[in-house]
């Protein structure tokens, strides 16, 4: 069997249709859109109409959404923005949040980091944000879905709990993971700012979102030309934005089925792996999840070389994040948990895709009980 990719949450492949909105609007679109000409307003063009077409699909008017060079790009331009207009103060977040939010947060002079804590299943209560939101919390971050166990929060209730406690705090949403796999409404969420990654969803990496509900001001990270309403300096790249647009044009039509498709495969897989290894856990398995996403933990055995084996065998899972994984660093994500260390050390995160099949997760589960023995054994041994 061919090379199984088993990491899409991650990166997504570039999609179909993605890439031929890229090339042709290369060909069709690749003045700069600031530029009164007629090849600058064609560029113009294809830049409103990327955003009309996103923001319909999520809910948003154009005017509402900053293209970004990504997803950190974008939480660091909402952080900045929030502490920037309502002063210094209290950022509070969930400590299951990406690092992205909770670095960023951390670097702002004056401001302090306050982590909401999870339950079991990496869900934050609506009753622990109403009792952390006082008048000095400035920001309220959460996430959609939870990029390493597939977590999904009650996004309008933590919104409430909110702005119930402090109708002044600002509330950013983390849609990295789940823009394209579930059903997103950001006018109909409530929050202030959301932010989504294109390359999440089949986009080319290079190209993210910032939403700004209407109204809430954003001052510009880097000083500049003024594009984007003052918001983001920097000449637009259409091309990118058409890709982005085609990418979750794509990605939501297929929504509804692929989410049933996904579910049932890892249903499959789950109950192949358990028949064999009656020890291996599920983390997060009774949550509201993502229908892509299962974190499987074995006792006694250490992720890092589970995953570099499974890697010769084929197969490419993570052992969490892959900013973090690649330093080498543990998952605040899984310590969240408050699951045992051992237990934690042997996390491995497996997230599917359209382009995954059944054929390929027969293989994988096969792999995996081997390798999981393997390792299992050698540890007794020693």
């Amino acid at each position: 069997m061919a090379r199984v990719y088993l990491d899409w949450n991650a990166t997504a492949p570039l999609s179909t249709a993605a890439r031929a909105a890229w090339l042709a609007a290369q060909d069709e679109a690749w003045a700069n859109p600031s530029s009164v000409h007629r090849e600058g307003q064609r560029a113009r063009h294809h830049l409103d109409q990327a955003k009309l077409t996103i923001g319909k699909i999520l809910g948003a008017r154009a005017h509402e959404l900053v293209l970004t060079s990504g997803g950190t790009e974008a939480n660091a331009t909402a952080i900045h923005a929030a502490i920037t207009s309502n002063g210094a103060g209290v950022i509070a977040a969930s400590a299951i949040e990406h690092s992205s939010i909770l670095r960023n947060a951390q670097a702002h002079a004056g401001c302090s980091l306050r982590l909401l804590p999870v339950d079991a299943n990496g869900v934050l209560s609506p009753a622990t944000v109403a009792s952390a939101i006082d008048a000095d919390t400035r920001l309220l971050c959460v996430q959609f879905a939870n990029n390493e166990l597939g977590t999904m929060q009650t996004v309008a209730a933590l919104v409430a709990a909110a702005k119930a406690a402090n109708p002044g705090c600002l509330v950013l949403l983390d849609a990295c993971q789940g823009a394209g796999k579930a059903a997103l409404d950001l006018t109909a969420l409530g929050v202030d700012f959301a932010v989504i990654a294109g390359h999440k969803l089949g986009a080319p990496k290079g190209v993210g979102l910032l939403y700004v509900r209407n109204g809430v001001r954003v001052p510009a990270l880097l000083s500049g030309g003024r594009q984007q309403q003052d918001r983001r300096s920097g000449t637009e790249d259409p091309p990118l934005a058409s890709a982005f647009a085609a990418a979750l044009v794509e990605a939501d039509a297929h929504r509804e089925t692929e989410s049933v498709r996904q579910r049932a495969l890892l249903d499959v897989l789950w109950a192949t792996l358990r028949s064999a290894l009656p020890s291996v856990q599920w983390l997060a398995h009774s949550a509201a999840r993502l229908p892509n996403t299962i974190s499987l933990a074995h006792p006694g055995v250490r992720n890092e070389p589970l995953v570099a084996r499974l890697d010769l065998a084929g197969f490419a899972v993570a052992t969490g994040a892959a900013c973090m994984a690649a330093r080498g660093e543990p998952s605040h994500v899984v310590a969240a948990l408050g699951i045992a260390p051992d237990l934690a050390r042997s996390v491995v995160r497996v997230s599917i895709g359209p382009a995954t099949t059944g054929a390929e997760l027969t293989a994988f589960a096969a792999a995996y009980v081997r390798e999981v023995n393997a390792l299992h054994a050698a540890a007794v041994r020693c």
